[in-house]
């Protein structure tokens, strides 16, 4: 988002006109890729509904597992941009894919989830804690997302828990 709260340069019927669209991905912790998907289109953006010209609601995707109970599922990639294949070993930071508008989505982004299976439906959701990151309330958010936004930076000794409505930085060099 600009500060002026607008995720899109211009044409909100175009999916390269948004920001993140085509931004490298990164593998958020050391890992397997033990699944992935890449058969879908980007869905029709208009900047005011939520299309899904997919099969699949994730559209593109990927999984990583980190240990037994611990995976990542990232969502909605751009098809074709994959870096990495069922198998690969990721290390935290390395590029693995673009952000693309695939599946259900309104406009592009990623979704990412940490669930404790492989799969994205049949698992629980898990807590996201972060580390070496600066966190602030992202200028003008409230234009583009009305729901209020309230204790959604929690700290607890190095581990930081977001929630919507924030600018987040990377500190770690991740070269």
């Amino acid at each position: 988002m600009d500060n002026e709260g607008k995720s899109n340069t211009e044409n909100k019927k175009i999916s390269a006109s948004y920001y993140c669209y085509g931004k490298s991905i990164i593998a958020p912790a050391d890992g397997v890729v033990v699944n992935l998907n890449n058969k879908h289109n980007d869905s029709r953006v208009d900047g005011k509904k939520v299309y899904c010209d997919a099969w699949d609601i994730r559209g593109n995707f990927i999984v990583i597992k980190h240990n037994d109970k611990e995976y990542s599922a990232i969502a909605h990639i751009m098809q074709n941009s994959f870096m990495v294949n069922i198998g690969d070993k990721v290390r935290q930071g390395e590029i693995i894919a673009k952000c693309g508008n695939s599946g259900n989505t309104s406009e592009p982004h990623i979704h990412f989830q940490l669930q404790t299976g492989k799969s994205f439906f049949l698992s629980a959701g898990l807590p996201i804690a972060f580390s070496n990151i600066n966190a602030k309330d992202k200028n003008n958010y409230r234009l583009a997302d009305k729901r209020l936004c309230k204790n959604n930076l929690q700290k607890t000794e190095d581990k930081y828990y977001i929630g919507r409505g924030l600018e987040v930085e990377n500190l770690t060099n991740m070269n």
